[in-house]
């Protein structure tokens, strides 16, 4: 017998699918900046630290959860920035303010990117490489309150 939170979990995966294909399409098909407008405002973020832990908020978690399930069990590969706009489209949903961070890496002669996303009190998505990248801007709803 299925109780009722592994039934809401459930739904929440399906919920993360369908954002996932909606936030690839729109990487897909709209210019980089409208998807990043539909996502938030873009603030500079230079010097912030990378949160060291995951959001103890347990909407933010879950969402974070339900993410990363739904993409295992996509046929497709999801980036970064596909996985931490699906999961901020939940959280907007929800009404928990959160924000698409992304951060840089000079490896040698190479310059790599990241996308995580930040709710509450820490991470949701792309937490674990987060600390490798310095932030350089934040996307988040302008009328929400700091992240």
């Amino acid at each position: 017998m299925l109780t009722i939170a592994l039934v809401r979990h459930r739904l929440r995966v399906i919920e993360a699918m369908l954002a996932l294909v909606i936030a690839r399409l729109m990487l897909r098909t709209l210019p980089f900046t409208t998807a990043m407008k539909l996502a938030g405002t873009g603030v500079a973020a230079g010097n912030d630290d990378v949160l060291p832990r995951r959001s103890r908020d347990p909407v933010a978690a879950g969402v974070g959860v339900a993410v990363k399930r739904a993409a295992t069990h996509m046929p497709w590969r999801f980036t970064c920035l596909a996985r931490s706009l699906a999961g901020r489209l939940m959280l907007m949903r929800r009404g928990v303010p959160s924000a698409i961070v992304f951060g840089v890496a000079k490896d040698r002669d190479e310059i790599s990117a990241h996308a995580w996303l930040v709710a509450v009190d820490g991470l949701v998505c792309g937490g674990r490489e987060a600390p490798n990248f310095q932030p350089i801007a934040a996307f988040q709803e302008s009328s929400s309150r700091e992240v």
